[in-house]
């Protein structure tokens, strides 16, 4: 089977989880199958992982994209390099015939070939405020429209499609990630301290980050005895810095790291345990990755996230400050309920591998030929 997946993600994402999601089943599904990426040029830190027989391109990266102040970069991104990507594209389709095409994100094109989908989530249009946009906001409505077939990453997201989305019969799959992130005894990054929470991701709107620095700050024990350690989402901005002063937690409390996939896997091996405050997820990556690195995790009761955490994970209301302070320390003060968490976790990441990930993939793509 000859299997081609666009630009898209790679040339909108430098990191994250859908780009991720797709470098891991491009990798395993690449062992029985041919497969092509079609990404002239990109901007994508996973990518690097692959072999360039995959057939991506340029690392716009490499130069002074990265440089280049945002509104130009988008711009750029937008009114050139993504049509030149897409000349590329159909150029390769007409040239290879393809059996089927997998969509990266959510463009408007349509194709004579049997076309996949993947929804990871509908962010856009339950936090439409956040984007500036009205409750009718419905951003993947042509891309869903265009696809023969549209898998979603959890049960929760296939449910938030169905709502926001008339599918009209479209047929829709749920396929669950994985977690490739593993931590590595024999890498040199020096070995963190362990008395640190860790906060992994970006720290915007419904990710819940003030909510949680306030559940941190009414905390003596939390304050006492535990840093944040937060990876990844940029450096903090003049809001979250302005809260953090007002909340009275000193720069001796909080860290803002930004690093590569090595150093995320030492703080998650390190960590007192993980949380992950979110009000809403698609899935969740982070606390299948904490779970898979021997980390406990402490998370929001909402959305996908007890659908991937099962009963391996404390849950807290992300909305209740008290409560979610209250779960917190009263698991990481306890020894026992750490090592729980542990056990726990190493046998509920076992139900989720990119092997099985891309099984049910192949299988889907079957069904369309």
């Amino acid at each position: 089977m000859n299997i081609l997946y666009d630009h898209q993600i790679f040339l909108n994402q430098r990191f994250g989880g859908p780009s991720r999601y797709f470098c891991s089943l491009i990798d395993e599904i690449s062992k029985k199958n041919l497969v092509q990426i079609s990404a002239p040029f990109h901007i994508n830190n996973h990518l690097k992982k692959l072999d360039k027989k995959f057939g991506y391109g340029f690392d716009l990266n490499n130069i002074f994209f990265e440089k280049l102040p945002t509104k130009i970069k988008s711009s750029l991104k937008n009114n050139f390099f993504d049509k030149v990507n897409y000349n590329k594209l159909i150029k390769k389709i007409e040239k290879n015939k393809p059996d089927i095409i997998h969509k990266t994100y959510f463009d408007e094109f349509n194709y004579k070939t049997p076309t996949v989908l993947t929804v990871y989530d509908l962010i856009h249009e339950k936090f439409h405020y956040l984007y500036g946009k009205d409750k009718n906001y419905r951003p993947k409505k042509k891309a869903i429209e265009s696809a023969d077939i549209i898998i979603c990453i959890s049960k929760s997201t296939q449910e938030d499609l169905n709502f926001y989305y008339d599918l009209k019969e479209k047929k829709t799959k749920v396929i669950y990630l994985a977690s490739n992130l593993k931590f590595d005894k024999m890498s040199k990054v020096k070995e963190n301290e362990k008395n640190y929470i860790l906060f992994v991701g970006k720290r915007i709107g419904y990710k819940n980050f003030d909510k949680f620095l306030n559940a941190y700050s009414v905390s003596n024990d939390l304050r006492k005895n535990f840093k944040i350690k937060c990876f990844g989402g940029g450096e903090f901005r003049k809001a979250e810095l302005k809260l953090i002063s007002n909340l009275n937690i000193s720069i001796n409390e909080i860290e803002n790291i930004q690093g590569n996939d090595i150093e995320l896997s030492y703080l998650y091996h390190n960590a007192r345990a993980l949380v992950y405050p979110s009000k809403y997820e698609g899935f969740g990556l982070p606390i299948l990755e904490a779970m898979d690195n021997e980390c406990p995790v402490i998370c929001s009761n909402t959305s996908s996230l007890p659908e991937v955490g099962g009963e391996a994970v404390v849950y807290f209301n992300p909305e209740n400050i008290e409560e979610m302070s209250y779960k917190i320390s009263e698991t990481i003060m306890s020894d026992d309920k750490i090592e729980n968490l542990k056990i726990k976790g190493k046998e509920r990441v076992k139900n989720f591998t990119w092997f099985n990930c891309a099984e049910e993939t192949i299988k889907l793509y079957e069904s369309l030929i």
